[in-house]
């Protein structure tokens, strides 16, 4: 089977049905280990998205909402470096040792002017005028750590080697914090880079793009 890289989006359903018997058992038996501990810890990561969704801190000034995931991934045994390129609110989380190097991204900045409450789908600002998660980055934060969290616990029980690392990336609403990490080579040893968003649908896409220029 060969496969465009450069334009694929395949549901985790389809990718199922097109598998061998023999590659789905060696593939998907670890993604159910994983899930299953990404189950069993929800709470915690609820938890810190809805303190992530309150916290509601734009560019470059995600104090807090950093500050909790560093904190999530210490204790955790990841190894957390503050303060990457020059950005106060920009970590990276590491796990492991020797390659492969897995790179996992997580957002956590807000909008200004999109405060509002979590109970209720309509419009309804906690401060009129004030920050919120109009772009889902509380989710995109919290399930990021989740999947970093999920997969550091497989890799220990199942005693697989190689690196994961948590990216904190701030800024990414209109400040172009992932540019500033590139450009100061956080990146350059890594060999798989994910990032995940939040949306109406399930999906993998396997895709490039450019860095915003701002």
């Amino acid at each position: 089977m060969r496969v465009d890289v450069n334009n694929v989006k395949y549901s985790y359903t389809t990718m199922n049905s097109m598998l061998k018997d023999e590659v789905k058992k060696t593939l998907l038996e670890p993604v159910g280990e994983i899930s299953d501990i990404v189950e069993t810890n929800k709470d915690t990561f609820i938890r810190i998205s809805d303190a992530l969704w309150e916290f509601a801190e734009t560019k470059f000034e995600e104090f807090q909402s950093s500050e909790l995931l560093c904190e999530a991934l210490e204790q955790e045994g990841f190894l957390v470096e503050r303060g990457i390129a020059g950005m106060e609110t920009a970590f990276v989380g590491t796990f492991g040792s020797g390659s492969p190097v897995l790179a996992i991204l997580g957002e956590y900045d807000a909008l200004s002017g999109l405060s509002q409450s979590a109970s209720t789908p309509e419009r309804s600002p906690l401060v009129q005028g004030g920050n919120g998660h109009g772009c889902g980055h509380n989710l995109f934060g919290a399930g990021s750590l989740a999947g970093a969290v999920a997969l550091r616990r497989y890799m220990t029980q199942n005693h697989v080697q190689g690196t994961i690392r948590f990216y904190g990336c701030p800024a990414e609403e209109g400040g172009s914090g992932k540019a500033y990490m590139a450009r100061a080579g956080v990146f350059d040893d890594v060999d798989v880079s994910l990032a995940w968003h939040p949306g109406t649908a399930h999906g993998v896409m396997i895709t490039s793009t450019l860095a915003n220029s701002q």
